[in-house]
Formats: C-alpha cells, sequence, structure tokens
C-alpha cells in the first residue's frame, strides 16, 4: 500500500491485476481463462435492468404502523395505507430515503409518502366502540 499515492494509482494498479488475472489461463479452469470460462456459458447469467438492480440493494427495517396510519423513519413522518393501521410492517429503503416502499404479503413493494398532516386529518376512519352492547 506504500507504494500508492494516490487513489488513482491504487485504482490502475487494479485495473491492471484483474484484467492480466482474467487473461491467464488456469487448470482449474481446464485450459481456459476466467473471461472464457465466464462467457461459455451465456446461458447460465442474465443481466437485470437497473431498476431492478436498485430494488435489491434496498435497506430493511420494522416499523409499527400509528392508528391514524403514520410511521416515523429518523424523526420523519411518513404515511401508509390504512389496511396497515396498528400493525407492524416491513419497509424496504433506499440509502439516500429517496424511495421508501411498504413489504406487502406477497413481497410485493408499494410506496409510501412523505406525511400530509393536513390530509391525513381529513381521513374519515373507523369510530371506536366504547361499549359492548347492541347499537
Amino acid at each position: 500500500m506504500r507504494d500508492f499515492h494516490t487513489l488513482d494509482e491504487l485504482r490502475t494498479s487494479l485495473y491492471t491485476y484483474v484484467s492480466q488475472y482474467n487473461q491467464r489461463i488456469h487448470s482449474s479452469l481446464n485450459g481456459k481463462n476466467p473471461q472464457e470460462r465466464y462467457f461459455s456459458e451465456p446461458d447460465c447469467f442474465h443481466r437485470l435492468p437497473e431498476d431492478k438492480i436498485d430494488l435489491l440493494f434496498l435497506l430493511e427495517l420494522e416499523r409499527r404502523v400509528s392508528i391514524d396510519c403514520v410511521v416515523t423513519i429518523g424523526h420523519i413522518e411518513y404515511e401508509v395505507d390504512y389496511r396497515f393501521a396498528k400493525q407492524r410492517i416491513q419497509l424496504r429503503y433506499s440509502p439516500d430515503m429517496k424511495s421508501i416502499y411498504v413489504v406487502e404479503a406477497d413481497g410485493t413493494l408499494t410506496p409510501i409518502r412523505l406525511l400530509n398532516k393536513i390530509e391525513n386529518a381529513d381521513i374519515k376512519r373507523e369510530k371506536p366502540r366504547l361499549y359492548g352492547g347492541d347499537d
């Protein structure tokens, strides 16, 4: 490491090493180099679209939803669908917190949004029953 004075020098050295390594024939690969071996079976791998890759690297946490359908992450309040009220839910989010999703029971991701207190106050909710008798 002392041979490198800048990050660019380190990157260049690493790139050179990896390129040479991948071009060198390896006995464990039956006389092929790693690059040839990798490309010899194209049916064994496929490229994912960029948006799919982003979804695979989301962070995850669990939160309890309040009665008014709000969850808090890092002192910031978000709204979730009314069907999650008073439940524990799994959330997945990007490290920059620009995308936050509820993980549905079937594994799909439903986006959530910042809390709008005015709209949230106007949502019609089921009134709690304070007695056990008939109406």
